[in-house]
């Protein structure tokens, strides 16, 4: 067990300077405080200090947090390119779709869903508590914060001196004012309009639903950036080095001054105690309103980034630099959780030696397991964040980094032996499946094309206008390549010889991933709602399956009795489906988020819990 430590405690009344005004957001080690560790400098009773961290089941780079409304929390997983949840109890599950990119800012929406805004690709994504996602995509878009409105629309602080506001229908507005300004971070104020700080002029913003801009500045206010709505009755705001500033709704502005504060804060936000809470350097601070500064230091932080007040009284909080989700309270000692080999499991196959071998895309790992039980690790140069593995037709196993990062490569191949080579040359691989010809396929997602990979790294790229964000691939019966078109509604096809054809139907929507069938056919799990099971001859003949059972439909595979096998994500289960369309549903408590599946060396079926960290088998009819 590693050592305990206790939160270090720093406590001091704070000077304020009242201003005029002026118009113009897997196993377990539990590592507790011992008694006989006492802080630095105790804090008066109720002010805050005990802290939990969470870590190592699935986050990487955690940036935003907020309390959703089924009683968890919802945060952005930037490098993860996914969505975290986890329980006031530790539990973690991660969402993963092609719409969410690099996201960042989220909040929850007047429909009860969460929402939030991508990095990457100028669109902002919804998701619902059973995982389902949506993205709605803008040119304008470039998002700095979010939040709900008043009115039931989302307003946020966009890049190109605007504030943004889309309704949950999907349309865009953009503001702009005759002031210039560079929102930073918005909020909703008492009053019923949105405040926002301005980092670039050194002003605090408001701005009505109907879109009427008010400016107030001051000769104190500096680098103001996070901004929330106070339980006094004010908007409370970080003020750069060393100060936190106040601002009435009628514009009259106190800043506070205490060295406790640091160089900035990232977040601020109301606690359940009456108090403001904010993260600064490697500290967490509370500030009452009247300007009493405490602050909070513990091995623990690493660079705390965001602050949201929990549904258990607690503030919850992203260490993005380290991967994981704290909790403070007001006890005074620290815990920390610290998950087992296999983290967030992804892909699964069957290797040549007769174990299966899956991706633990979090702890940046390729993990084997024997039918028996015995699981192994691997890591090696080139590992990133893996994601689809396949069996190649040397005998390896090879696999795919979700994208380029530091010293991380994006197509690989492991040796039975463990032993990873990598070679670069694919730009933002999905996944990757052994072809007739003898070589590697992939789906490059971002660059629309497939890419050929021989077994010694030489790369072929193949492109066509009917490529559109392809996801997963196949091997089909008719020796080509057959693979999913995620943004154009469509089923792709490429021979070996790189020509493209493409094959859409009347409710074919959002295919996700795809296999061969025992009956000839291509079958594939369609997504963001649809919750279908879709067929496709070689010959373009689509038909689409329903069932009440389908619930985050994700990764298929041909069973070794002749059905088709899926995971049913956001529903905790296995599903069957026979040729003749005949679905089954499997559940089982240990069946958590699942979302590889693959047929194994001993007639049963074995998959990825990516809820639980744990690899499932269930058996199949004989």
């Amino acid at each position: 067990m590693a050592a305990k430590d206790c939160p270090s405690v720093r406590h001091r009344p704070s000077a304020s300077r009242g201003l005029g005004r002026f118009c113009v957001a897997a196993v377990l080690f539990v590592l507790a405080c011992a008694p006989g560790l006492i802080p630095a400098t105790t804090a008066a009773a109720g002010a805050g200090g005990k802290i939990t961290s969470f870590s190592g089941t699935g986050n990487s780079s955690p940036e935003d947090i907020v309390a959703g409304p089924d009683g968890a929390l919802w945060f952005t997983n930037a490098s993860g390119f996914s969505i975290g949840r986890i329980t006031t109890t530790g539990k973690f599950s991660h969402f993963e779709s092609p719409l969410i990119q690099e996201p960042e800012s989220i909040t929850v929406g007047p429909d009860g869903a969460l929402w939030f805004s991508n990095g990457i690709g100028n669109s902002i994504g919804r998701i619902t508590t059973d995982g389902t996602v949506t993205a709605f995509h803008n040119v304008h878009v470039n998002v700095r914060e979010m939040v709900t409105g008043p009115d039931g629309a989302l307003w946020f602080a966009n890049g190109g001196r605007t504030i943004g506001r889309l309704t949950t229908a999907g349309k865009f507005t953009f503001f702009t004012s005759s002031t210039p300004f560079d929102a930073s971070a918005i909020t909703v104020g008492p009053d019923g309009a949105l405040w926002f700080s301005d980092d670039a002029s050194h002003t605090i913003g408001r701005i009505t639903t109907t879109g009427t801009f008010t400016s107030f500045t001051n000769h104190r206010l500096r680098n103001s950036s996070a901004i929330t709505a106070g339980p006094d009755g004010a908007l409370w705001f970080a003020n750069g080095l060393q100060s936190i500033g106040r601002i009435t709704t009628a514009g009259r502005i106190k800043i506070f001054d205490d060295p406790a504060i640091g160089n900035g804060a990232n977040s601020i936000v109301p606690g359940s105690d009456g108090a403001l809470w904010f993260a600064s350097g490697d500290t967490i601070g509370r500030i009452t309103t009247v300007g009493s500064v405490t602050s909070y230091s513990s091995p623990r932080f690493f660079y705390p980034r965001a602050l949201t007040p929990g549904p258990d009284g607690a503030l919850w909080y992203t260490n993005s630099s380290r991967n994981s989700i704290g909790r403070i309270t007001t006890s005074g000692h620290a815990q920390q959780f610290v998950g087992a080999p296999i983290v967030s499991p992804r892909s699964i196959a069957l290797g040549a030696d007769g174990a299966l071998w899956f991706t633990n895309r979090y702890n940046r790992t390729i993990g084997r397991i024997t039918t028996a039980g015995t699981v192994s690790a691997y890591r090696g140069k080139g590992l990133g964040q893996p994601t689809d593995i396949t069996t190649g037709p040397d005998g390896a196993l090879w696999f795919v980094n979700l994208y380029k990062a530091a010293h991380s490569d994006l197509v690989l191949r492991i040796g039975t032996d463990g032993k990873i080579t990598s070679f670069p040359g694919v730009a933002y691989t999905t996944s990757i499946v052994s072809g007739p010809d003898g070589a590697l396929w992939a789906t490059d997602y971002f660059r629309a094309t497939i890419s050929r990979v021989t077994t010694d790294g030489h790369v072929t790229d193949f492109t066509d206008p009917s490529v559109d964000h392809p996801g997963d691939i196949t091997a089909g019966p008719d020796g080509a390549l057959w693979f999913t078109n995620v943004s154009g509604n469509s089923i792709g096809r490429i021979t070996t010889a790189g020509v493209i054809s493409n094959f859409t139907a009347a409710g074919l929507s959002d295919p996700i991933d795809i296999t061969t069938g025992s009956d000839g056919a291509l079958w594939f799990t369609e997504g963001n709602g649809h919750k279908e099971i879709g067929r496709l001859t070689p010959a373009g003949a689509y038909t689409a399956f329903k069932d009440p059972s389908f619930d985050g439909l994700n990764q298929i595979a041909a069973g070794p009795d002749g059905a088709l096998w899926f995971t049913n994500s956001a529903g905790n289960s296995i599903g069957r489906i026979t040729t003749a369309g005949v679905v089954s549903n499997y559940t089982d408590p240990s069946v958590q988020s699942p979302f590889g599946i693959t047929a194994g060396p001993d007639h049963a079926m074995w998959f990825t819990n990516a809820g639980n960290d744990t690899i499932g088998r269930i058996t199949t009819p004989s």
